[in-house]
């Protein structure tokens, strides 16, 4: 890795050395025509902000180059709606929308970089964020909302589309930061214009020992992607880049030991003490993009992704379980869109046929050496999706946009023949099963946007929505293993109005209400020790708003950001009617003040709050809530702008109270397993491993 890095460093070198560019601009690489007008992909067509029948919100280059953020996931916590849960690694972020609990409600938010799916097909892989690299990025949407119709599965609550920068002058970009339990982060990029188009290659590193004990981790990344301008109608774009993980995976908590020390590893259900993981991941990609004519564009998006991963867990060596995952995604979703101007009026038509095939095969060892036979399950998944949409302005602050699609799944799940020793220590076999089934759905959307004037914008929306369980929810985890082949997609349906007011270089505000309802919900399901099924349930309702608040008065002096979301998740039917769904917070609140003081220095303070909430699969609510929390932070930054470049120093504390407070916590009911696994009802506790109070200084130079 550090190989890799000095090579980066000297070609970084060698080109700005031969092509510096003394008039680079380190502006905004998307300007607003009118307050509300940032023109968007979200809905896979080019269109004004102001027409978008939905809450979007973009995030600029300029935007991200002021923040001082390092990572994506970073900038999308400061959005109105994305709530961002730290998963049991402590590697990657799960994000959720409206209300979605961050215990199960993975994978209902569709992330795309350029066109193509980030979202991993099983439970087992973690949403890659490293895959790109911050600086890369031109600008990020983020659709708030269902778009099933658009994107098809994943895009059940809303939609992240990452652009990166394709053009402009050539710019290097550099950041090194370090700070509490060892954080340190090294991210390197440079874009290099050609006459036949451009390229960027960038890589990073990031690491830490973690807040919680045994709960270290690093991740190493590098990306090639270019540009090929075929001619002036026709281009191609194309990346590959790789990601490696590696960490120990810290474990859960009961209630006396958080309350005594939620720095320990402690071990609620099992200690693996010793539990580590890896995992390594191809991306690549190819788009080919050609304006036919003035009006009509095709785009075709190909990707593909190639993962390893190897999960160990000894448990004081009274038993040993070993994981090996293989999955790999194969995507193609190509897009034809046409314009037409009928009596002065504003018609687009836009379609497509987006295609997935995805396979994934785990061996599961009783034995760290993996000397011992495996047991084997094997999984794949093609997935086929024509789509249309229309849009029309019959005025011209008046749009209605409709659309439809049509989803397929084939699914095959096998399980090999298998004898041997489980993980208690006993003997156990089970037959082969080989099952095929196939799923459906059909949604439809509709929307109406006025626009009276430039800087106000009223929207309402009602759509359907869908989401495939992932690959391995097919199987049935546990002893013996089975086919889940049962399993239905969930469906639903969403009703929402909302609000955008821009008062350019004062104010702006964006807010929405909505209702949603889901049916046949996916719930990953808990069975200690070692084992979960996964289950739809019932009928759950979601009652909810958004509202975004940024003030910037006195020409941006003083910064006001404040972002609050509410959401009522109640059961509505089956035996958990009238209850509310676990790990949801009805109210959040984030803020952060930023007062720009001379000579380039900034500073403010930031704050977190979450609502109390049931633990996880407490459905009937008996049990004690999580209790809420409140976060303080704090962020300076000093910029200075010399040597044909800009440097930018900037100091982050988080958690200035040292507040103590459980990421997830689950209540276990009474097990007994005779001869295997007996205890009494108790709760168990994981830890946010980036809890703690904790500072970080970071140096970025850009030129």
């Amino acid at each position: 890795m550090k190989k890799f890095f000095l090579v980066l460093l000297a070609g970084a070198a060698l080109q700005s050395a031969f092509a510096q560019d003394d008039d680079a601009d380190y502006g905004p690489i998307v300007e607003a025509e009118t307050a509300l007008d940032f023109v968007v992909t979200a809905g896979r067509t080019s269109e004004s902000a102001n027409r978008v029948s939905g809450q979007v919100t973009v995030i600029t280059a300029d935007d991200i180059a002021e923040s001082g953020a390092s990572t994506i996931t970073e900038m999308l916590e400061t959005v109105p709606g994305v709530r961002l849960a730290q998963d049991r690694s402590g590697v990657s972020k799960d994000i959720t929308m409206r209300g979605i609990s961050s215990d199960y409600g993975r994978g209902k938010v569709l992330v795309i970089v350029d066109g193509m799916r980030l979202n991993p097909t099983t439970t087992r892989s973690m949403l890659n964020w490293d895959a790109i690299n911050l600086s890369e990025v031109e600008r990020i949407e983020i659709l708030d909302g269902g778009a099933s119709v658009q994107y098809g599965d994943n895009a059940s609550v809303g939609v992240i589309n990452i652009i990166t920068k394709k053009s402009g002058a050539a710019k290097t970009d550099i950041t090194v930061s370090g700070g509490s339990f060892f954080q340190n982060e090294q991210r390197f990029s440079h874009h290099h214009p050609t006459e036949w188009g451009g390229f960027t290659v960038s890589g990073g590193h990031r690491g830490t020992q973690g807040y919680q004990k045994h709960s270290a981790f690093d991740t190493g990344n590098g990306e090639l992607r270019g540009t090929f301008d075929i001619n002036d109608t026709m281009s191609l774009q194309a990346n590959v880049g790789f990601v490696a993980r590696n960490g120990l995976f810290a474990n859960n908590l009961n209630k006396a030991q958080f309350d005594d020390d939620p720095t320990q590893n402690g071990g609620a259900i099992l200690s693996y003490a010793d539990g580590s993981f890896s995992d390594s991941e191809i991306i690549a990609g190819l788009g080919f993009a050609w304006a036919i004519s003035e009006t009509i564009n095709l785009d075709v998006p190909v990707s593909y992704n190639l993962s390893g991963m190897n999960w160990n867990q000894p448990n004081n060596g009274a038993s040993s379980v070993a994981y090996d995952f293989a999955p790999q995604m194969l995507g193609f979703r190509p897009k034809v869109s046409a314009e037409f101007k009928p009596a002065d009026m504003g018609l687009r038509l836009t379609g497509g046929l987006d295609m997935l095939f995805a396979h994934n095969e785990i061996k599961t060892s009783y034995d760290l050496t993996k000397e011992s036979n495996p047991q084997t399950q094997t999984m794949s998944e093609f997935t086929l999706g024509p789509w249309a949409l229309v849009n029309f302005e019959p005025l011209s602050f008046l749009s209605v946009n409709a659309g439809l699609r049509y989803d397929a799944a084939f699914v095959n799940a096998r399980i090999d023949e298998w004898s041997g020793t489980n993980a208690q220590g006993q003997a156990e076999s089970y037959t082969a099963g080989d099952e095929t089934t196939d799923w459906n759905a059909f949604v439809y959307e509709a929307g109406v946007t006025v626009n009276p004037f430039d800087f106000l914008k009223v929207y309402a929306k009602y759509g359907t929505q869908f989401k495939y369980p992932y690959l391995d929810n097919i199987i049935v985890m546990g002893a013996p293993m089975s086919l889940n082949t049962g399993l239905e997609p969930e469906k639903g349906w969403t009703v929402e109005g909302g609000v955008g007011l821009n008062i350019k270089d004062i104010a702006r505000v964006d807010a929405n209400l909505y209702y949603l309802r889901i049916d046949n919900e996916i719930a990953e399901i808990m069975i200690p020790p070692m084992s979960y099924v996964t289950v739809n349930m019932d009928t759950i309702d979601r009652v909810g708003a958004d509202i975004g608040l940024k003030l910037s008065p006195f020409k941006k002096y003083v910064e006001l950001d404040i972002d609050y979301g509410f959401v009522n998740a109640e059961f509505t039917e089956g035996a958990n009617e009238g209850k509310f769904v676990p790990m949801v917070a009805k109210h959040t609140l984030s803020g952060s003040l930023m007062i720009n003081l001379p000579f380039g220095l900034s500073i403010g303070p930031d704050v977190l709050y979450k609502s109390e909430m049931y633990q996880g699969l407490d459905y009937a609510n008996t049990q004690p809530t999580i209790d809420s929390s409140f976060i303080w932070g704090l962020k300076a930054r000093y910029v200075i702008n010399k040597f044909n470049g800009e440097l930018a120093l900037q100091l982050t504390v988080h958690n200035l109270a040292d507040t103590k407070y459980a990421s997830t916590a689950y209540y276990i009911p009474e097990i007994n397993i005779p001869g295997v696994y007996q205890s009494p009802a108790y709760s168990t506790y994981y830890v946010d491993p980036n809890m703690g109070r904790s500072v970080n200084l970071s140096v970025q130079y850009r030129f």
